[in-house]
């Protein structure tokens, strides 16, 4: 999170959010205290390292909810972008070198294995508040490419 606490998403972001808290919550955590009592059942907690790792895990779990918690209570809806130009939560498709197409997300939505890339990316700034057809330049490890907007959605 930023450092004014504010968690800037999407609203399918926080969508997300709530439904990974939920699974947490009710599923993770009883799968974890099953773990927990069945390993407790065996005797010696000082030499069972499948207890230690019950524990570990159940602390992770916590730990995750809570930073949940922090998010969604701290969550500032971006709101979506009108459809003629480039803005957070578009899906921008681009023809240049190759074809490309991504999400513009949120820094903390990002992640470029799902086409989400972060409005603070070299390709985020370089098409924020672009129209289709319009050329825009991207820094790249190898030099400046150049990629025309095909399509917003």
């Amino acid at each position: 999170m930023n450092k004014d606490n504010v968690y800037t998403t999407t609203k399918s972001g926080l969508e997300k959010l709530k439904k990974e808290l939920k699974e947490r919550e009710e599923v993770t955590r009883e799968k974890v205290a099953t773990v927990l009592n069945e390993m407790r059942s065996q005797g010696d907690l000082r030499e069972n390292d499948g207890y230690s790792m019950a524990v570990e895990n159940q602390n992770i779990n916590e730990e995750k909810i809570a930073e949940l918690k922090e998010k969604i209570k701290n969550a500032k809806i971006i709101p979506d972008s009108k459809k003629n130009t480039v803005g957070i939560g578009s899906v921008v498709s681009l023809e240049g070198e190759k074809s490309l197409e991504y999400e513009i997300t949120s820094q903390e939505e990002a992640n470029p294995l799902e086409g989400k890339i972060s409005h603070l990316s070299p390709i985020g700034q370089s098409v924020l508040g672009k129209k289709v057809g319009s050329e825009v330049e991207i820094n790249t490890p190898v030099g400046v490419a150049v990629y025309k907007i095909k399509k917003i959605a």
